[in-house]
């Protein structure tokens, strides 16, 4: 489990990481279909992302979070791209093929 000098701050970041799987999975038809990965990144970057970040502007930042902002961003990248880490496509190789904002980039 995560610690951080401040637990509310912890779980608001889970409440924000859930809603922004919830808003993937909503979505999951158009980034599993076979249109172009501009497309995806498109939909990615203005209808998930803004999900996750929202309200993360009044946040300070520690190193925990945003590993874990990154990890969870990751993880959808791989599913737009149908890529398991069983595959072990390295993760400048993900980020190069999808062209996603990084949302510490976002927020910072």
């Amino acid at each position: 489990m995560l610690r951080t000098h401040n637990p509310v701050r912890y779980k608001e970041a889970n409440h924000r990481i859930k809603l922004g799987w919830a808003a993937f999975g909503k979505l999951r038809d158009i980034f599993a279909s076979k249109i172009p990965q501009c497309l995806k990144t498109k939909v990615f970057d203005h209808c998930v992302l803004p999900v996750m970040c929202n309200g993360s502007e009044t946040w300070s930042l520690t190193m925990g979070l945003i590993r874990r902002f990154r990890v969870t961003q990751r993880a959808m990248e791989r599913a737009m791209l149908r890529v398991s880490l069983r595959d072990r496509i390295r993760n400048e190789e993900i980020r190069r093929r999808t062209r996603v904002t990084y949302k510490a980039q976002r927020v910072g």
